[in-house]
């Protein structure tokens, strides 16, 4: 038995000794080879959205910034959906503030938890918000343990790589260099088409409108990674300089920022935020 095996079996029996074990893979630091090993093993227990008939993308971040931020990635996928068929792989807040399910319900937006449900849902209206726990019933004892820990584990690295649907491409956010060069070997590694960011200024797991935006980019039958770097003003948008111009808050603030951003109506900041990430999830999605 592995790893990975040992935990998700005994997460229930024996949950202080899984919690040790999360908390040493922090503490060490997992590589690339223990997130390899927990991907294959939830791979192999997650329940599959049968194939759709057009391509699908997912814009998921890790989370783990420790920020009070806006749930950004969920207006986005609103916003792509118009062009793009965008399956939304998310989950309630497990280590950070607000996770992007806390706000989609409280808007009552449309929820994936069903197999059918997401189909259709991707069918008919080129989006669905994918609620991984519904896909990863290995996951739920986790939870708990999860929620006890004041830090990320590794299984924020894990859930922009386990989406039930079976994706042409995805862009992934991570907070921080060191997740991103694992996360871009695992994306290697595994052969997806992906293209990971990382906002250096603020340590969002966005596109960067503050500042240099870190990439790696994956590409299904290339096992050598892409990388670069870019700023705001090479797409003509103007660098923020304060945090605070793009904080969120709790659910009802964040709930309302969403609203504002859909409509436009969002501090031009927050707007220029949201513009600049769609900006490069659209370009690198029409690659493929």
């Amino acid at each position: 038995m592995n790893t990975a095996q040992f935990v998700l079996d005994n997460a229930e029996l024996k949950p202080k000794a899984v919690k040790a074990i999360l908390v040493a893979l922090h503490e060490r630091g997992e590589t690339v080879s223990d997130i390899l090993e927990f991907v294959t093993e939830l791979e192999a227990r997650k329940i599959k959205v049968p194939r759709v008939a057009k391509k699908a993308f997912d814009i998921c971040g890790t989370g783990g910034s420790g920020k009070a931020r806006i749930n950004l990635s969920t207006a986005l996928a609103i916003k792509l959906s118009k062009k793009y068929c965008i399956a939304k792989h998310g989950n309630k807040a497990a280590s950070g503030r607000v996770g992007s399910f806390d706000v989609i319900e409280s808007l009552k937006l449309p929820v994936g938890d069903t197999p059918e449900k997401v189909k259709q849902q991707l069918t008919e209206q080129n989006l669905s918000f994918v609620f991984a726990p519904a896909f990863h019933p290995a996951l739920k004892a986790m939870a708990p343990i999860r929620q006890s820990i004041p830090h990320p584990t590794i299984f924020n690295y894990l859930g922009p790589l386990l989406n039930p649907v079976n994706l042409t491409a995805q862009m992934i956010g991570v907070p921080s260099l060191t997740v991103g060069e694992k996360l871009a070997d695992v994306c290697a590694h595994l052969g997806k088409n992906a293209v990971i960011v990382h906002d250096t200024a603020f340590g969002l797991d966005d596109v960067s409108i503050g500042g240099v935006t870190k990439f790696w980019m994956s590409r299904k039958g290339d096992k050598n990674v892409h990388t670069g770097a870019f700023f705001p003003e090479d797409y003509s948008f103007k660098s923020v300089k304060n945090f605070k111009d793009l904080a969120g808050g709790d659910v009802a603030q964040n709930q309302l920022i969403l609203k504002q951003l859909i409509e436009g109506k969002a501090p031009k900041a927050q707007q220029d935020f949201l513009a600049i990430n769609e900006h490069i999830a659209s370009d690198f999605f029409a690659r493929f």
